[in-house]
């Protein structure tokens, strides 16, 4: 048995437990191949302890060949640790991710026979296992277009076919929140098909509608993730929504824009489908600073309906006040079916004011007859999972779950609650949190302002992956609060689960997906 032989027995399995692992970021980044490789290196994706073992069998294996078999086990030890490792987001085995790691395994599979010829092959092979993965996605692409068309094309016909009222959502944050009020609120005058969690795109949508939309359903839901200029243009295409509703135009994805403006005309894409086709959108007063939305409103007064406690705003919230634990809210709506409406709201933070409102105004104006019942289903609205809710378990400190967050407004509107919640319980507000993703250019400016933020509103801070965000660590001051520092939230977690009291009030504020929380050593 040759020394070669005995070191691929080793590096075999490695190459197949490494192109899972490399493949589950792949996954988490929508199979970009640019956003990947930048990944590579942000993440640490490429090898380390492989590469050791190899180049150590390569320099001396020529003066001793037996070193072949303890290289051959330190590769499967790595494969071994390796292959247990856990994520939050796991790889799931669509037939995507099954046909990309098929060709890639052939690839460098194909490639690791040179390990037969020189050990040092199979350090070449290891460091360019990510390529593998992007040349099969590209050789791939093709092939997934025709399938994603095919897939789409049936939603679409599907939908056109079954012809429910349809509404789209859209905004840098509130979507889904905005969507789940709504469909509760609509379900008062008949079925409503949405998509659960945060599913956005056109293939999310497109799954969705071919394995749940039903000929019951009355009004139909899409959610509209924007990614760039276009986006929603396209998703309008695909879904045709009559009515619209933009929630807000935020910072929230700068890193993918540009720029806040680029954002808005993004946004506005959904108001100007709504519009063409006859509909009416709702819009939050908030985007009238921007001039896509200016345009749009100067031209289609009757169609584009604002809504906030500006004076301005065509629907008008006149108050807002929490009671018992509940929002009371009241909307001014003169060219409304009703012209006041008050309803109760159980969803903590401000920002579920605007978004409530926003899903009234346009469950009233879909069906009017819904007014009287509509304040007796909003007070039973249900907590949207991620998006502060609250968790209490007899005897232990109560959680606030604001994973699904992205936004600066939602950040400082979450620490407000848990400031509020802890003084009311007599207890510590401590903050969990990896900071805000895709902030680009604003990274700093946002983080350095939240941490600050935090310093009259925290007891405790803990902050997951603190290289990322030196800034929001900067921010706060460790003179009149805790800092804690943390690896990954699963690390905060453990120090904060001995440390708390049951009056103590705990804010998971954002989760970050494994590429932007954690490092690995590979």
């Amino acid at each position: 048995m040759t020394m070669g032989f005995i070191l691929f027995l080793g590096f075999a399995p490695l190459l197949a437990v490494r192109l899972k692992t490399l493949l589950t970021y792949f996954q988490q980044e929508e199979y970009n191949s640019r956003r990947f490789g930048g990944a590579i290196f942000r993440v640490r994706l490429y090898d380390v302890m492989a590469s050791v073992v190899l180049i150590f069998v390569a320099l001396f294996s020529g003066m001793a060949p037996w070193l072949a078999v303890p290289g051959a086990a330190a590769l499967g030890a790595i494969a071994l640790r390796e292959a247990r490792y856990t994520y939050k987001k796991p790889l799931v085995w669509t037939e995507r991710a099954r046909r990309i790691f098929s060709v890639a395994a052939v690839l460098s599979g194909v490639a690791g026979l040179l390990v037969l010829a020189a050990p040092f092959w199979g350090f070449a092979v290891i460091q360019a296992l990510p390529l593998a993965l992007i040349t099969a996605n590209a050789l791939l692409t093709p092939m997934q277009e025709r399938v994603n068309h095919r897939f789409i094309q049936a939603a679409r016909a599907k939908l056109r076919r079954m012809d429910p009222v349809r509404i789209g959502i859209t905004g840098s944050f509130g979507k889904t929140t905005v969507k789940h009020i709504l469909a509760e609120m609509l379900e008062t005058s008949g079925p409503v098909f949405f998509s659960r969690g945060s599913i956005n795109t056109e293939l999310g949508l497109t799954r969705h509608i071919r394995q749940r939309l039903q000929w019951s359903h009355r009004y139909f839901i899409a959610e509209m993730g924007a990614y760039g200029i276009g986006s929603v243009r396209r998703l309008c295409r695909f879904a045709e929504p009559t009515y619209g509703i933009v929630t807000a135009v935020g910072d929230a994805h700068t890193e993918r824009f540009g720029s806040i403006e680029n954002i808005a005309i993004a946004k506005c894409e959904l108001p100007e489908a709504v519009v063409r086709k006859g509909g009416l959108a709702v819009i939050a007063y908030q985007v009238m600073s921007f001039e896509p939305f200016q345009r749009i409103k100067a031209a289609h007064p009757d169609q584009i309906k604002t809504v906030g406690r500006e004076p301005e705003a065509d629907i008008v919230i006149e108050h807002a006040e929490l009671v018992n634990g509940f929002w009371e809210i009241t909307l001014h709506d003169p060219s409304g079916p009703v012209d006041r409406l008050t309803y109760q709201l159980p969803l903590l933070g401000e920002h579920n004011i605007v978004n409530s409102a926003l899903a009234a105004v346009m469950a009233l104006r879909i069906d009017p007859s819904i007014a009287a019942r509509l304040p007796l289903v909003s007070k039973e609205v249900e907590q949207i999972p991620h998006r502060l809710q609250k968790r209490e378990t007899r005897g232990q400190a109560l959680i606030l779950d604001d994973a699904f967050n992205s936004n600066e407004g939602g950040f400082r509107n979450a620490v407000d609650v848990l400031s509020d919640l802890a003084k009311t319980r007599g207890g510590r507000a401590i903050l969990v949190t990896p900071g805000i993703a895709e902030l680009g250019i604003e990274h700093d400016r946002v983080h350095l302002a939240l941490g600050e933020y935090c310093n009259s509103r925290c007891d405790e801070v803990h902050v997951v992956n603190p290289t990322r965000i030196r800034s929001f660590l900067d921010g706060l001051d460790s003179s009149v609060l805790t800092v804690h520092q943390a690896g990954t939230l699963a690390e905060a977690r453990k120090r904060l689960s001995g440390d708390t009291r049951p009056e103590d009030v705990i804010l998971y504020e954002n989760d970050l997906p494994d590429l932007l929380e954690e490092t690995r050593m590979l």
